[in-house]
């Protein structure tokens, strides 16, 4: 996910440029970072957590109310794709109103990624027995065949990305190799 959000920042910052970033991409990460966290990513941290809190609720407390961060993550995404979408079809959203919404979706999701990284999987990692996680991955399978599909929306998104760099390096223009009219999309 970070590296999405790698993505996404550069493709904001195309926009506060005023250059034409690539909508099709930006649509591409959006749609995996509205949906991939609830499908498969945060319901896996959700039994991970409910482990953690009954094993060392100390712990637990430290990492905080995950479910509710969750949940407020999920209310960010919801209101950067309504800013997207002004954009996209050109309503009335000023451009650094944008910029603004995009910077702060982008700050939230990496400070939520951060926490995870640094608090609560080590927390989970020094707390739960091998039985624990044995029980965990079983739960957690469910969700990996929905976990295919996103991972494949993720390698199509790096690999538009690849395509966008590698036209900008061979014609120093915007021009996009994979342009919406190839795949249909309007911006």
């Amino acid at each position: 996910m970070a590296t999405l959000l790698q993505i996404l920042e550069r493709h904001v910052d195309e926009f506060r440029r005023g250059e034409r970033p690539d909508y099709d991409v930006i649509r591409a990460v959006l749609d995996y970072l509205v949906s991939f966290p609830d499908v498969c990513h945060h319901p896996k941290e959700d039994l991970i957590f409910a482990r953690l809190r009954a094993r060392d609720p100390l712990a637990a407390e430290r990492v905080g109310d995950l479910r509710s961060a969750h949940e407020g993550l999920a209310a960010r995404t919801r209101e950067f794709s309504t800013g997207l979408r002004a954009v996209l079809e050109e309503a009335e959203m000023p451009r650094e109103a944008f910029i603004r919404l995009a910077g702060r979706f982008i700050d939230q999701q990496r400070q939520h990624i951060d926490m995870e990284e640094s608090v609560f999987f080590p927390a989970a990692e020094r707390t739960l027995t091998r039985t624990d996680w044995a029980e965990l991955n079983s739960l957690m399978a469910r969700t990996d065949d929905a976990g295919e599909r996103f991972e494949q929306l993720r390698k199509t998104i790096l690999q538009w990305q690849s395509e966008d760099e590698a036209a900008a390096v061979q014609e120093r223009t915007p021009t996009r190799p994979h342009s919406q009219e190839k795949r249909g999309a309007e911006p």
